[in-house]
Parts: C-alpha cells; sequence; structure tokens
C-alpha cells in the first residue's frame, strides 16, 4: 500500500528534503502553479498565514461522494483513547470538538474521467492545486487538508506540496491512492502528532460547502443547486454528516 503524507512544514529540513526529492526524480512545476506565485504571491502567502491553526478545520476535497463518506467517517470514528491515543474505543467519537467540511467540487469531478496520461495529466494536476486553492480560502480556516480522491492524490499530490512550500503554508496534506486507505486513522494520528486537535469536549461538527463555477470560492452547499438525485443521496449516504450540517449551517469559521 502507498501512502502519501505530505506534512508541508513539520520543519524547515522537511521542506528541504521533499524539494530535494522532487528534483531528484526530475518533478516540474505545472503553469498553474507557477502563475499563481507569479501573480498572486503576497495574497497567497497571506492566506497561507491564516491557515494551520488547531482552532480551524479539517476540510476534505475530492470527489463529492468520496469527500462524503471520509466525512462520515470521521463523524463517527471511535478507533482510539482520546486521552492516551491508544487504539481502543473509548465511547468518545476521536474527532470530539473538531470541525469536518466537506468542499464538494461539481465543477472538475468525477476526477477519474480525467486525462491521467502523458501531457493530459496537466488537466488532473491542476485540479488537485484548484482544489487545494480553495480549501485556503479564509472562510474554511483550514488547518488540515484531506485528499479524498484516489486519482487527485496519485497525479496532483505533489502538485499541492509544490504550491504550499511556494507560499510558506504549513497545512499537511493527507492522501492516498489506495481506495482501502483510513483516512480516519491518518487524520487522528497525524493531528495527535502535532497536536493540533481543538481539545473541546463537544460532537465533531460537520458543514458543507460547494463549488460549482471553476475559479470561484466556496459557497454553503444548497439542495437546490444540486441535482435532485444528489441531494436525496446526501441524507442517506451520510447521515451524520448532513444532519449536522443542517444543525450548524449558519456557523462560519470552522468554528463553533
Amino acid at each position: 500500500m502507498r501512502i502519501k503524507f505530505l506534512p508541508l512544514a513539520l520543519a524547515a529540513l522537511a521542506l528541504t528534503v521533499s524539494c530535494a526529492r522532487r528534483v531528484e526524480t526530475g518533478y516540474d512545476s505545472i503553469d498553474l502553479v507557477d502563475r499563481l506565485v507569479a501573480d498572486s504571491l503576497p495574497s497567497l502567502t497571506e492566506r497561507a498565514s491564516l491557515t494551520g491553526k488547531p482552532s480551524g478545520a479539517i476540510v476534505l476535497v475530492g470527489d463529492p461522494m468520496r469527500c462524503l463518506a471520509v466525512s462520515e467517517s470521521l463523524m463517527v470514528s471511535d478507533d482510539f483513547d482520546n486521552v492516551d491515543a491508544r487504539a481502543v474505543q473509548d465511547g468518545l467519537p476521536d474527532f470530539s470538538g473538531e470541525t469536518i467540511i466537506s468542499l464538494l467540487d461539481f465543477t472538475l469531478a468525477p476526477y477519474d474521467s480525467l486525462p491521467s496520461a502523458g501531457q493530459d495529466s496537466v488537466r488532473i494536476r491542476e485540479a488537485a492545486v484548484k482544489n487545494a486553492l480553495a480549501a485556503l480560502d479564509s472562510s474554511l480556516n483550514c488547518k488540515v487538508l484531506v485528499i479524498c480522491s484516489p486519482a487527485l492524490s496519485g497525479k496532483g499530490a505533489e502538485d499541492v506540496a509544490d504550491l504550499f512550500g511556494k507560499i510558506g503554508c504549513e497545512v499537511p496534506v493527507v492522501s492516498s491512492q489506495d481506495t482501502t486507505f483510513s483516512y480516519s486513522s491518518a487524520c487522528f494520528k497525524l493531528m495527535r502528532d502535532r497536536n493540533m486537535f481543538t481539545h473541546d469536549i463537544a460532537y465533531p461538527v460537520s458543514r458543507l460547502m460547494m463549488i460549482l463555477e471553476d475559479g470561484r470560492r466556496p459557497t454553503l452547499y444548497d439542495d437546490n443547486l444540486v441535482q435532485e438525485w444528489f441531494a436525496d443521496t446526501l441524507s442517506v449516504f451520510a447521515r451524520k454528516t448532513y444532519i449536522s450540517h443542517v444543525q450548524n449551517k449558519y456557523n462560519s469559521g470552522g468554528n463553533r
């Protein structure tokens, strides 16, 4: 199983090693990242400086249905003791006190349909960067980025690392190409190691955000703006996520 963790700025050394590895493998930045850095570096740096704080939210990006599946897993997960992190259930959600934001991309998904070979793979690499950039929107208050799509992880995770490194973004990224990968376990261990939990005593809260036009800022999810089948499926497929979203839909910033 191939697992990618990109805790981009665990320390300056981590960034140095990451950059060196890309050089050794012949990594080349895509034009989109180069343009973003050339045209908008000050604003991107400012946005990055506001992220990565323990009070922030876990932001999920990828195909909408995959995001919902991961969100539901994070909402109900109880695989660890919340006090000492032992791999035993303690009757409390592992992500107690956390805000989980699913950023549903209805413009570029499904990513599996995008070309993934040769020069055509640029499209899927750009999709990963655009999702990561949307996750840095100030309304989301991102502290951990989870790429839920195996296709985006396989082709675009390095490009997200490239962008984050160039703008000084310290948000760690969790991704994997393995469809059986446990995002809940990976996120718990990462956040425990880096002391990124809010430590609030409360049930986890979910928020649903959406992107309807390429390049536009995320907006609050609205059943009336998506296909009827998706709205009907959402309340069944991701029941905990949907109920929490409805109850807390007017909260903002990833905090209570």
